[in-house]
């Protein structure tokens, strides 16, 4: 089993390196930036960077054109935008390679609800976002078989360090869920 790793707005971190590594096998991370460090603001600043660099349409092409090149089963595994640009890349390219797709509080998916998904999906939101409902998504993308939502206990980028939302107690859970 491959993993595609796909960040979010922070891009590719050292953090996110290690969360990779620990699952043994072979793995591509997938960030907004093409792999260039960022000088990491607040949540707010970097949304605003992501936004000018790359936007949640561009993120979803660039995943476009790395998913349709998967040749061995793979499960993605992405956060926050690119929890949402997975959401919207895996019904586009529907390549039967692409087995499954874990995404964390992927708020963005709330504009693209007429989505069906082609493979399992695990959708793990935070326990509230201020922007909208949480429970009118779930009860959206839930209508559909193969869709698992999970509500956590914690604040939307709680597996970030960098992210305002982090929480160990919660990085530590999902870690121990997701690891083989």
């Amino acid at each position: 089993m491959k993993y595609i790793f796909v960040s979010d707005i922070f891009g590719k971190t050292a953090h996110l390196s290690h969360f990779a590594k620990q699952f043994n096998t072979e793995h591509i991370i997938v960030d907004p930036y093409n792999g260039e460090l960022q000088s990491v603001a607040d949540d707010k600043q970097q949304y605003a960077h992501f936004v000018f660099k790359c936007d949640h349409d561009g993120y979803v092409n660039k995943l476009n054109s790395i998913l349709n090149k998967v040749s061995t089963e793979t499960t993605v595994i992405a956060f926050s935008a690119g929890g949402a640009a997975a959401w919207r890349s895996v019904a586009h390219v529907n390549n039967p390679h692409i087995k499954k797709l874990i995404a964390f509080y992927p708020n963005q998916i709330r504009n693209h609800l007429d989505i069906v998904s082609p493979i399992p999906c695990e959708l793990i939101f935070p326990a509230n976002e201020q922007h909208y409902d949480i429970q009118h998504v779930i009860e959206s993308v839930s209508r559909q078989e193969q869709i698992t939502c999970i509500i956590s206990d914690y604040k939307h980028g709680f597996m970030n360090p960098l992210s305002a939302g982090f929480n160990s107690a919660g990085y530590q859970h999902f870690c121990k869920y997701l690891l083989p």
